[in-house]
Parts: C-alpha cells; sequence; structure tokens
C-alpha cells in the first residue's frame, strides 16, 4: 500500500464541525461558560450553540481586539469565556489584548485560534498563520495547545476547560476535514506528550496536522528496517521536555515536523528544550521564511513538503548523515 493509499483509506471530520459540536456539549457542564465572536458564528461552527444558549453567547463584532478585551472583563467577573475566532486575528491583530488583557491580569480565557496554519490556504496570506504559535507562546503564562484531528479536538476542549490553572490557553485549530486516526478515548493531560508508535532508530515529533503525517511515515520507514518513534506534543507550552530528554538518549536522530513557520514554532521550541542536553542531530520540516502560495490545504502541505513522503526521505537522508 502506498502512503497515498494509506491516507485515503482513513476516515475524515471537519474541525470546525467538531469544534462546534464539543462547545455544544460542554455547555451543559457549566452555566458560566460563556463565548465570544467576531461575527463568525456559521465560520467557526458555534451557530448552533448560539441557538441554545442564547443568552451565552456574544458577537462582538468584527472587532477581534475589543472581543478579547471583553472576555478579560468577563473572566474577572467570574465567567469562563471561549473566543471562537481565526488564527490569523485572534494571535495577530489581538496579540496586545491577549497580552494585557488577559496574560498580564492572569485569568483563564480559552482563545481558539481556528482556520490555523494553511487549513484556509485559499484565503492567501491575510487569513493564513504561520505565525501564531511563536507568537503566542512567547506570552508569559500562555498555555498553547495544538491538537491533530476532530477526536483530539473533541479531548483538548474538554481539557482545557477543565483544566485548574488561572491563566489563558491558546488553541490551535484546524478548519476543515482532516483525517482521523486517534482512538476514541485516548487521555489528554496538558503538558504531556503521547507516544504513537515505538522506535530506537530516529524519533519523529509532531504536532496538529502532521502527527498522522508522521504516524504514516513511521509505518511506511518501519518497513524498509527503520524503526521510528513518533511523539504528538499536543502542548508546545508547558512542553514535555522529560519525553524529549528520553528520546534523544534512546534515539541517533530527531525530525520535528510542523504546519507553521520553522522560526520560533515547535521545531524552536524542541531545540530550546534540547540545548543543554546530549542528542543527535535534529532537522526541522516546516513553513520556511517566506508566504505561502495560494491554495487547497491539502495540496498545499504537499507541494511544501509538510507529508508522510517528504518525512521518509528526509529521515533515510538524516539516517545516512549519522
Amino acid at each position: 500500500m502506498t502512503l497515498a493509499d494509506a491516507r485515503a483509506a482513513l476516515p475524515t471530520k471537519s474541525i470546525r464541525q467538531q469544534f462546534g459540536e464539543t462547545i455544544l456539549d460542554l455547555a451543559g457542564e457549566r452555566d458560566d461558560f460563556v463565548v465570544l465572536t467576531a461575527d463568525l458564528m456559521y465560520a467557526t461552527g458555534i451557530d448552533r450553540f448560539g441557538a441554545a444558549y442564547p443568552g451565552r453567547m456574544f458577537n462582538l463584532g468584527i472587532a477581534e481586539q475589543n472581543m478579547t478585551g471583553v472576555a478579560a472583563g468577563l473572566a474577572l467577573s467570574g465567567k469562563l469565556p471561549l473566543i471562537s475566532g481565526y488564527a490569523v486575528f485572534t494571535a495577530l491583530r489581538a496579540v496586545e489584548q491577549a497580552k494585557l488583557d488577559v496574560a498580564y491580569n492572569g485569568v483563564k480565557v480559552i482563545l481558539a485560534g481556528q482556520s490555523a496554519g494553511l487549513s484556509y490556504g485559499v484565503g492567501g496570506p491575510t487569513h493564513q498563520s504561520c505565525e501564531d504559535v511563536a507568537i503566542m507562546r512567547s506570552i508569559p503564562g500562555m498555555i498553547v495547545l495544538v491538537p491533530s484531528d476532530a477526536v483530539e479536538v473533541d479531548a483538548c476542549l474538554r481539557a482545557a476547560m477543565r483544566h485548574p490553572a488561572a491563566a489563558p490557553i491558546y488553541i490551535r485549530l484546524g478548519r476543515g476535514a482532516e483525517w482521523t486516526f486517534n482512538a476514541p478515548g485516548r487521555p489528554f493531560e496538558i503538558g504531556r506528550s503521547v507516544r504513537l508508535r515505538e522506535g530506537d532508530d530516529l524519533t519523529l515529533v509532531a504536532n496538529g496536522s502532521m502527527v498522522v503525517e508522521a504516524v504514516l511515515a513511521s509505518d511506511a520507514l518501519r518497513s524498509m528496517g527503520v524503526a521510528a518513534r513518533v511523539l504528538n506534543l499536543h502542548t508546545v507550552k508547558p512542553l514535555d521536555v522529560a519525553a524529549l530528554e528520553v528520546a534523544a538518549r534512546q534515539t541517533r536522530a530527531m525530525i520535528v515536523v510542523e504546519e507553521h513557520s520553522v522560526i520560533g514554532g515547535l521545531g524552536a521550541a524542541v531545540l530550546e528544550a534540547l540545548a543543554e542536553v546530549p542528542h543527535g542531530p535534529v532537522r526541522r520540516i516546516g513553513i520556511a521564511d517566506s508566504f505561502p502560495p495560494i491554495g487547497p490545504p491539502h495540496d498545499l502541505r504537499a507541494s511544501l513538503g509538510l507529508s508522510a513522503e517528504n518525512i521518509v526521505a528526509q529521515a533515510l537522508d538524516l539516517l545516512r548523515r549519522t
């Protein structure tokens, strides 16, 4: 079976649809849970929540900065607010409010950055967000989560809501249909990675949409006699440093794959964590220091090397050089 066949055999589900379903379900758990949107009820999948709980959804119009400030005020008033917006606006346009109104005040606001990375590829550079993880993880106290498929989106949102710390949480989300590979009920613990494949030759580290590509690459490499460990680092901050240190000791090399700029994202976080730990070579696969082209998400990812096929090629090359 080719990698394309293995990928096509997986079921898919819309991330936006899963987000809306989970938010609606979580509303029954806490009466203080409220949702804010910047005129994106339908585009982010929260229209059903608004219809069921009209008194708990606030549409601030196309004014993300104001929306973030209002969310901070609601948190200070005893509510648990969730911001539902596009990542490019939540993390870039309203970054000052995320830093000062939310993080500086030490309040819990869940900032859902949807349509992140290349998932809104047809929107071009105004709607592609390849810098959001770098920005949000640099804000003091900000927790940064990047779930990998619809199953993990559900678990991630539940973990974020139940997290006891008075700290803001940024959740990086996709948009349309993504391949589903996680088993229902898989635990999601903030700050702890998930080992999806075993291996002692090299470690593949990924999050978000790239986790399934890392898993497919590991399976293909195993058929070639290469045992590749796969770590799903769904939490970029706080990072599971212990798992990375173990992988650095036990495997010869490491590849980090992310649908984000190679500057300041997951790969940078991994290298920071390993800076004072003996380790083999670390290669990063991500988006170069340039604006990606415009096009459908899966086509863009393939053209930029964000695929299992390229991971396999890079892994074989890295091991030959090691």
